[in-house]
Formats: structure tokens, sequence, C-alpha cells
């Protein structure tokens, strides 16, 4: 509450703290699940590697065409409402891997999961929108994330320490806790005001699909997100299989980026507060990519210790990428998605990072980034290169219509 002052102090006083504590439970939930379900998955179901990590792949495509029926519903019924009905079904999921048997019943769960995985994001970002102005919300959603990954520790460290004396029962625990925060955020929005003011969409989706606008944009976006599967599949197979650091290290780098994550959000929030400081943040974002890689890809040649000097120093400039990427694409989607159809803007803008994350991002990080070795991350860091070029033709283009608006007779 701090973090905002003077008039925001006042404006907020009641706002913040319940949206806050809604993204708590929610995430500590989510950090319960994530600790305990892959585990769970293989050791408990029965499941393989390799069959784990197809279904999660296959549930993630066939989850996307519900952004569109969800972002119809969220203009139709407003974010909050399609939220509750959003964590009562991940609850329901969640606690439905309890009687999963085989693979069929494995994917069937883990589709819900991922409708619901892939819709909450942008229907929170369309609510903050709803409820505070166009100079607060960066501010507000820069507190938001920074409670994401405090949330998301906190249910690792529960799920981390539960497990070390796991056994069945354990597990059956640990997903009712995840379930019941799912439903206990549900019902935290449930008595949540906020959507009888919003205004109802009556326009087709077809438009959406048509806006040049947003299709480059939610491309662009969408090449910086590779972040995500870069941290989650390429640095930790990476230094599995190319070093010889111990494995045990994977977790304690992925705890120095988010401890990094947590103290940079809400300092970084200024670097993207308007449109020009955050096509400025995406081209930083993409400089620090490349920079990342070069480090990732250099680690397998220092010693033990060396290379663990070398990935936790790529870890933090990731980071730094990470924060400035996700802030400038909340006020870059904000501007972009009129008010009486931005629940429709922001679900179908995100559908690009759910693109890098679940679909596009594991075939590149495994199939060229691993596969290829130090070369395979040399490509990748000249993709981001290539993407940090991009606001500086962008910043031009504005800066040459604003210079003729001005002109006498423009």
């Amino acid at each position: 509450m701090s973090m905002l002052k003077g008039a925001d102090r006042s404006t907020w006083s009641a706002y913040l703290p319940s949206i806050q504590l809604v993204a708590f439970v929610e995430w500590t939930g989510t950090g319960l699940f994530l600790a305990v379900s892959t585990i769970y998955f293989i050791q408990v179901v029965g499941l393989s590697a390799a069959a784990v990590g197809a279904g999660l792949s296959i549930a993630g495509a066939l989850a996307m065409p519900s952004a569109v029926l969800v972002a119809r519903l969220a203009e139709r019924f407003g974010p909050r409402r399609v939220l509750v009905g959003v964590d009562l079904l991940r609850s329901i999921a969640t606690l439905s891997y309890l009687w999963v048997d085989g693979w069929p019943s494995f994917l069937c769960v883990t589709v819900a999961i991922a409708v619901a995985e892939q819709s909450s994001p942008p229907l929170v970002q369309a609510y903050v929108g709803a409820q505070t102005t166009e100079d607060l919300r960066s501010r507000v959603m820069a507190v938001q994330r920074t409670i994401v990954n405090v949330g998301i520790s906190v249910g690792g460290l529960i799920a981390g320490v539960v497990l070390g004396t796991a056994d069945r029962g354990t597990f059956h625990w640990l997903l009712l806790g995840g379930a019941s925060a799912y439903a206990a955020v549900a019902l935290l929005l449930l008595v949540m005001g906020g959507d009888r003011t919003a205004p109802r969409a009556r326009r087709s989706i077809t438009p959406l699909l048509k806006d040049r606008r947003l299709l480059n944009l939610t491309l662009y976006n969408a090449v910086l997100s590779l972040w995500t599967p870069m941290l989650n599949i390429a640095f930790p197979l990476w230094l599995v299989t190319h070093t010889d650091v111990p494995e045990r290290f994977v977790g304690i780098l992925y705890t120095v980026n988010t401890v990094a994550c947590i103290a940079l959000q809400y300092p970084l929030n200024r670097c993207y507060r308007t449109t020009r400081s955050s096509w400025s943040a995406y081209g930083a974002a993409g400089g620090l990519l490349a920079v990342s890689c070069v480090g990732f890809a250099a680690a397998p040649g220092f010693g033990v210790r060396g290379a663990v000097s070398v990935m936790a120093c790529a870890v933090v400039v990731l980071t730094f990428a990470e924060v400035l990427q996700v802030g400038a694409s909340w006020t870059l989607s904000y501007e972009l998605a009129p008010e009486d159809a931005r629940s429709s803007y922001l679900v179908l803008f995100n559908l690009g990072r759910t693109t890098a994350n679940r679909v596009a991002g594991p075939l590149l990080m495994t199939g060229v980034v691993i596969a290829l070795g130090t070369a395979g991350w040399m490509v990748l860091a000249v993709l981001f290169v290539l993407a940090s070029i991009v606001p500086v033709f962008v910043l031009r283009a504005q800066h040459r219509v604003e210079s003729s608006v001005l002109q006498p007779g423009g």
C-alpha cells in the first residue's frame, strides 16, 4: 500500500488490498500446483515424462480457441463475473486430478486447466483497466505482479517442505490445497464490485482479427515473450546437459529470478508508464535478452563455479528484460484496446504470448537452441537483437506523425 501515495492512496484504499489479496491467494495455489503437478503425474499417475510433455502441449493448443468465447463472455457480463467462473473451473479441474488414472483423463483435465490459465491473466488486466485510471494502471499491475511472485514463492515453499516426506496422501492434500485456493479466489471475486458500470460491447469479433495494429503488436510481443520458455525450458536443459553444474542449482537460480522480479517490478514501472517509454522498454528488453543468450551460451566454457556465476548473471539480465517486456505489454495493450471491447482485445493479445509459451517456444528451445548448442543460442540472440531494433522505427514513425500534426496547416 505504501507504493501508492497522496491522492492515489486515498483513491485505492479500498480497491488495492482486495485485488492484491485475490492475487496472493490465487498464485499461492498456483505455486502449490506447479511444484507438485509434474511429480504427481509421473510418480503417482504413472505417466512418462514424454507423455506429460505431449499432453501439456496438446492441451495448450486445444485451449487456445476458447479465448474467443471467454472474450465475448467478458464483454457481455464483465471480466470479474467471468473470472469467477474461470476460477471455479480451475478449482474443479485441479481437484479432478485426484481421479486421473491414465493419459486420456489426464489430457481432458489438463485442457480445462489450460483454458483457465490462458483466460485468467488478460481478464485480471481488463478488470484492473475497468477499475483504474490510465495513469495508475501500470503501477497497480506492477504491484499485482509483485504479489504474484510472492504467492508463487510461498506456494512453492510450502510444497517443497511438505514433499520432503511425500507419499500418495501428501500429493492429494497439496492438490486439494490448490483447488481450495482457486475456490477461495472465486468467492472473493464474487463479493467484489466493479462490473455494473462496465460498458457492454456489441461489435463482432471479426474486426478485431482484421485490426493490423493489434495483430502486429501481438506478434511482436510474442517474440519478446520467448523469455518464458527460454527460462523454463532452455536454461534448465542447458545446465543439465551441457555443464557440470549440479542439478540443484536449477532451483537456486529460479529463486534468483523470482527474488529479482519481486525487487524490480515496482521500481521499474516508471520505465513503461507512457506509450513512448513502453516502446523504449521493449527495445531494451530485446537487447537484454540477447545478452542473456550470450551468457548462457558461454557458461559451459567455465568451471563449475564460473558457470554458476555466469548463469546467475544471465538470469538476472533476463529478469530485467522480463520485467520491462511484461510492463510494456500492459501499457501498449491498454492503449490499443477501446474501452467497450477491452476484454476481447486483451484476451486476443494474450494469445500471442500463449503461442510463444506453449506452442512455438518449446519447439524453438528444444529443436533449435538445445539441439544446435552454442549456435542455437546465437540464433536466438540474433532474433532478440532484431526485435530490439523494431521500436526505433516505431518511435520514428510516431515522431513524423506528431511533427506533421504540429506543422501549420497539418
